[in-house]
């Protein structure tokens, strides 16, 4: 008999268990859809604080969240396009900003990288950008070629502005004294207390960098003459050729001649192609916003999707012919053909 009451007591105890257990599976199934498939916590790589990937990227973060339901989108401090695309590629980030011409050298693993970043899709065509080169007037540097035996800063290392800087100076034979990799806003606050010389920059028109020191110094924009041009466009052919109008700066008196390049957002292939199509259509339907946040986002319609060397995301590539755009074979993703 007390056998028997024994028994029951236990297959009770375990009775109870099973149906604890059972709750607290569909409980945790219950929390992973609401922070996953529900829910899309995401990593945006932009670049260094006072570059216009940084503000772009906080405007364009703030703008989706508001569009799209269960999206958020944090935006991070990076190293730039290389350190973007080497953080989608190992799965520790999901978006990020590059050049085209960086984009399409990491995707295909030539030129800065030996190793293809194959995860990488293209999402938009974002804007052009342009290399500012700069000083500060009264220190005797009014050309590229005054950068010889300087401190100068090309940017942080990985970034479209360290690697464009350094092969800028050596096919015009140009040797700084020093050559440092800093950050652009640490680039600023060395040329305000005299640790640096000069400095390069790509950033869109106006950087947001510039603004803000034209409101405490003078400064002297450097651009490039025609035979310098020449020569840097016969060695970077995928480099082009751009001219800020004068006054487009405070200190700006003359027409300036630089070297630009097209800025992509990407994206991990690993992201649905739902979410994608979301975030390509609300971009363009919110352009308006994006001007309001920085206005280089005139340039950001579906049209310049041409200037991508990545492939496309099938979730843009959806949105793409859905709104009647000619997508070129070399842009339409493995997955996809």
């Amino acid at each position: 008999m007390l056998r028997n009451q024994y028994i029951k007591v236990i297959l009770f105890g375990c009775l109870i268990i099973f149906i604890l257990s059972a709750c607290s599976d569909v409980s945790g199934e219950g929390d992973a859809g609401t922070n996953g498939s529900d829910s899309h916590k995401l990593l945006l790589g932009t670049s260094s604080q006072g570059g216009t990937y940084y503000v772009w990227g906080g405007g364009w973060a703030d703008i989706m969240a508001k569009s799209i339901t269960d999206v958020d989108i944090a935006v991070e401090v990076t190293g730039g396009p290389n350190s973007n695309m080497q953080l989608i590629q190992s799965g520790d980030m999901e978006i990020g900003f590059v050049t085209a011409w960086l984009g399409g050298e990491g995707y295909n693993g030539v030129g800065w990288t030996d190793q293809k970043h194959d995860k990488i899709r293209s999402l938009f065509a974002m804007y052009p950008s342009v290399m500012h080169m700069y000083a500060l007037k009264g220190k005797g540097i009014e050309s590229i070629h005054d950068f010889n035996g300087k401190h100068v800063s090309t940017g942080a290392p990985g970034s479209t502005s360290a690697e464009a800087g350094t092969a800028l100076l050596d096919a015009l034979d140009i040797t700084p004294k020093k050559i440092s990799g800093l950050p652009t806003s640490t680039s600023v606050d060395g040329l305000r207390d005299g640790t640096i010389d000069a400095g390069f920059a790509v950033t869109g028109v106006p950087g947001p960098f510039m603004m803000d020191l034209e409101t405490s110094h003078e400064v002297q924009h450097i651009g490039l003459s025609d035979d310098d041009m020449e020569t840097l466009l016969e060695k970077y052919p995928y480099w082009n050729e751009m001219v800020i109008p004068k006054g487009t700066y405070k200190h700006q008196d003359e027409d300036i001649k630089l070297v630009a390049f097209w800025n992509l957002a990407i994206a991990s292939s690993d992201l649905s192609e739902d979410l994608v199509y979301d975030l390509v259509k609300a971009t363009f339907e919110k352009n308006e916003e994006l001007q309001a946040v920085d206005p280089t986002a005139k340039d950001t319609i579906a049209e310049n999707i041409k200037y991508s060397t990545v492939p496309l995301h099938p979730g843009a590539l959806k949105y793409y012919r859905e709104v009647g755009i000619e997508i070129p074979d070399e842009l339409i993703p493995p997955e996809s053909k």
